[in-house]
């Protein structure tokens, strides 16, 4: 039996996802499709504007035939972590296929793109390591190392993901054939300009109280329910920093390299969260690490619990 996996946040599901689905049933002949879904939280570091149930509702409604979550711990990480978890849950249900997007589409063009690089190579390693110590965050520290090994440019979301995916099947020897289908979009694209556009133009149309009916099959639920973004947020955040010693905000997961000093110090001169995301950014801190560790100081995550739970296989 062919039981394909797929990796989603369906915050929003929308053309593009359905697209994915119809062509992952097409590419891979599977009998079963298994979605690994992110609950309530999402993996760059926002709560997902539609609480899980109802993405849930819809992934069933359309085909998938069975839906598990991604714990919260395992969901607001760096790809690494987030691919690890998702391939670990889609390995113990027994999938033996995985379709997601890539840059090209092409499953052949993506396989020997990543095989004949030297993604894991201990000289990588040590060049990625190196770049970390001067202070670049580890994306962009693992895309300068390949550009300078293997002329390789690591630039995109698919790319990230697609590199944790296939270096977790290799590294953890599961027995997953890798499938790839072309994003039919942008994913940062605020274009509503074609059927299929973008979660982020989606989600911004719906702030602006656009109407979405003709991009998802959601925008009933999504006019009903009470949307949640993170500029919602901003507020709470700021009293827990002011109020908080920065001792205190050092036992939160991902606070660490002195970043609690920084958040201390701009959340004081920042009228919003997107002001004070933007003048945490740097070489070191990119836009999603500030939002994670954000997100798990408003959500208390305490380091023991992470390390806890970080340091062994998903125990169920």
């Amino acid at each position: 039996m062919k039981i394909c996996g797929i990796i989603v946040e369906y915050n929003p599901f929308h053309n593009g996802h359905l697209h994915h689905l119809n062509k992952t049933r097409e590419l891979t002949k599977a009998d079963i499709v298994i979605a690994v879904m992110s609950g309530n939280f999402v993996q760059r570091g926002e709560p997902a504007i539609i609480g899980k149930e109802a993405r849930v509702k819809e992934a069933l409604r359309q085909g998938i035939d069975l839906v598990v979550e991604l714990p919260f711990l395992y969901t607001v990480e760096n790809a690494n972590i987030f691919a690890s978890y998702a391939l670990s849950i889609l390995n113990h249900l027994g999938v033996n296929q995985i379709c997601f997007g890539s840059e090209t589409g092409d499953t052949k063009d993506f396989l020997d793109r990543f095989e004949n690089s030297s993604l894991l190579s201990p000289h990588l390693d040590f060049r990625v390591s190196d770049l970390m110590d001067e202070g670049y965050a580890y994306p962009k520290a693992m895309a300068i190392a390949l550009e300078e090994i293997d002329d390789f440019k690591l630039e995109t979301p698919n790319d990230i993901l697609g590199l944790a995916y296939y270096s977790e099947i290799k590294k953890k020897n599961y027995p997953i054939e890798i499938f790839t289908i072309k994003r039919s979009n942008d994913y940062k694209s605020l274009d509503l300009d074609s059927n299929i556009v973008s979660a982020t133009a989606i989600r911004g149309a719906l702030q602006k109280d656009k109407d979405v009916s003709e991009f998802t099959s959601m925008s009933e639920a999504l006019n009903k329910d009470q949307l949640v973004f993170l500029d919602d947020f901003f507020d709470t955040l700021k009293y827990k920093l002011i109020s908080s010693e920065a001792s205190e905000i050092r036992t939160i997961h991902l606070v660490n390299e002195g970043i609690e000093n920084l958040f201390k110090k701009n959340i004081v001169t920042s009228n919003n969260m997107q002001e004070f995301i933007n003048s945490c950014i740097s070489k070191r801190y990119t836009a999603a690490r500030i939002k994670r560790t954000i997100i798990h100081i408003l959500c208390n995550t305490k380091k023991e619990l992470a390390d806890e739970f970080l340091n062994k296989d998903i125990s169920y």
